[in-house]
């Protein structure tokens, strides 16, 4: 399987073919379509002109004009209104339905843009998701064509291009949807067995439930909460609360809530936190399962910032000014200019 994401201009890429998302009418418009119209002119007016009326999810091609590419596959993608779960599936056939095509004319490479995320209003966050489900999806069937997913310039504020490129393998690696649609986040609590269930006996649960007392209640063995794990990393660390305090932007008392078991934090609360404290990812899913969370692999949002901390960025610059870019839930603190 070949997929990478990269930041670049879509235009300037040198592979076999790249995707134009367009209109029924092949108008060019804006965004990719419009720099696509701009560079090419009237030639790739005039092939359009030939062509039959763009269907949602279909692709067609022509050939690549003045572009360094062979062929520009031109596809169409729904119109987000949030009203339907068709539109994501819609959005997946582009992705599909292009990489087919680009197989068909025997190309090596392919590019694409994140279709229908500018003008068809596609919000971010499940174009990605999308994009990166379908390709993940098709690049396991033709695993001899380069796939390419190209983000252009405001990515390029937020990660350097060996940063964008470990995060993209990263996500490639681990992100998991369902039926190619995106799953919204939500916390995921765990119920796997716990150590709890492995070191009690049959007897002793039933001993319990005959006496319910104080002293049964007290050789049950419980394992670290979530804040004795970040009053434990503060104290090995040295660290005063305001290390992680003013970084997730918390109140005093609602900090001391936290670290005295008096209230539970949100996913992206934890998220915070583990980035506050450079935390490995290992240590980032002990404290989110603590909590009562786990990474949801259907989540891009819970992809990608595990994937940074991977990567081990904890700039909060540079991971505030991603998440914004990708139009992903912010960390608490965030500020933006």
């Amino acid at each position: 399987m070949a997929f990478r994401i990269i930041q670049a201009d879509i235009t300037t890429v040198k592979y076999d073919a790249i995707v134009n998302p367009t209109d029924q009418y092949y108008s060019g418009g804006g965004g990719v379509d419009l720099a696509i119209h701009t560079l090419c002119g009237q030639p790739l007016i005039d092939a359009t002109s030939k062509l039959p009326k763009l269907h949602l999810g279909e692709a067609v091609y022509t050939e690549g004009f003045s572009l360094p590419c062979k062929y520009i596959i031109h596809t169409s993608g729904p119109t987000w209104t949030g009203k339907s779960s068709l539109e994501a599936m819609v959005l997946g056939s582009c992705y599909r339905n292009c990489i087919v095509l680009a197989h068909n004319l025997g190309c090596k490479s392919l590019a694409f843009p994140l279709i229908a995320s500018k003008g068809k209003r596609f919000p971010k966050q499940k174009a990605l998701s999308v994009a990166i489900s379908a390709i993940e999806e098709y690049s396991r069937v033709y695993p001899d064509l380069q796939i390419y997913l190209v983000l252009y310039s405001d990515v390029e504020k937020a990660l350097d291009s060996s940063a964008l490129d470990e995060l993209g393998k990263y996500i490639q690696d681990e992100f998991q949807a369902e039926d190619n649609i995106y799953v919204a986040d939500s916390a995921c609590p765990l119920y796997a067995p716990s150590k709890l269930c492995r070191k009690l006996d049959d007897s002793f649960i039933q001993d319990l439930i005959d006496h319910p007392t104080q002293s049964n209640l007290d050789k049950i063995p419980i394992d670290e909460s979530f804040s004795a794990m970040l009053g434990r990393i503060l104290k090995e660390r040295n660290l005063p609360n305001s290390a992680v305090q003013d970084e997730i932007a918390m109140s005093g008392p609602g900090f001391w809530k936290l670290l005295n078991g008096k209230s539970n934090p949100s996913k992206m609360t934890v998220f915070g936190i583990a980035i506050a404290l450079h935390l490995s990812l290992d240590d980032t899913k002990e404290m989110l399962m603590k909590a009562g969370y786990a990474i949801n692999q259907a989540s891009i949002q819970d992809v990608v910032i595990s994937g940074l901390i991977k990567a081990g960025i904890y700039d909060r610059n540079t991971i505030d000014d991603l998440l914004y870019s990708l139009d992903l839930q912010d960390l608490p603190g965030a500020v933006h200019d």
